[in-house]
């Protein structure tokens, strides 16, 4: 009896203490959303208007990545380049590309040229699809400011678009969050539900046009 009293007297303890951590966490949440928005406005440098309403994840990621593609991308196309310019004979059209003594990278000049030539390309491919992934999104209104990870580490672009210009748009079979793909006026982005603010904000952009148009008929 006396264990089972005491068990007892631990779940209520247990009890107790979980909802005084839930009581001041969901007390606490307002303040700290109000200082995580007060940060973002002033990093993006966005005005008080401006109501903080999705973020999305791998920001960090995406900085250091888009920072590597934008140098790696920049000194493989110089180098293609000076040997395109000054290195490249055509008397050694069919002989192997060296470097030093004895190391061999390509069977052939135009085989270098092939395979620097595909990287430049996987490389801008990989650039323009981040360049669409939406980091922070902004509201005030019917007035949307998307914020995009620019080319530097860094640095950052906006985009400003209406309500009424806002919608999905089909899946494609190239990237596998096809279905995460938007229109955002003269702007594609790639936008993913689960990181707004609330699920109402993500509803409200997709419906509120449809809800313009039956309230008009």
């Amino acid at each position: 009896m006396n264990c089972l009293r005491l068990l007892r007297l631990a779940e209520q303890q247990t009890f107790r203490g979980l909802h005084t951590t839930l009581a001041r966490y969901a007390s606490n949440a307002p303040v700290r959303y109000m200082e995580t928005q007060k940060m973002w406005r002033e990093r993006d440098g966005i005005s008080k208007r401006w109501q903080l309403i999705y973020k999305a994840p791998m920001d960090t990621a995406l900085k250091y990545a888009s920072s590597y593609l934008t140098v790696s991308t920049g000194i493989i196309g110089a180098s293609a380049l000076y040997y395109a310019a000054f290195v490249f004979d055509k008397a050694d059209m069919y002989n192997p590309v060296v470097i030093g003594d004895n190391v061999v990278i390509a069977n052939s000049p135009v085989e270098c040229l092939v395979y620097l030539g595909s990287f430049i390309a996987l490389h801008i491919a990989i650039k323009v699809l981040l360049s669409k992934y939406v980091i922070r999104m902004y509201q005030d209104g019917d007035e949307y400011l998307a914020v995009f990870r620019g080319h530097f580490f860094n640095s950052i672009k906006t985009h400003k678009f209406h309500l009424k210009h806002f919608k999905k748009l089909s899946p494609t079979f190239i990237v596998s969050w096809g279905d995460a793909r938007f229109d955002l006026g003269n702007k594609h982005g790639i936008i993913l539900e689960n990181y707004f603010k609330t699920p109402e904000h993500f509803h409200y952009l997709l419906n509120k046009k449809s809800s313009e148009k039956a309230e008009d008929d």
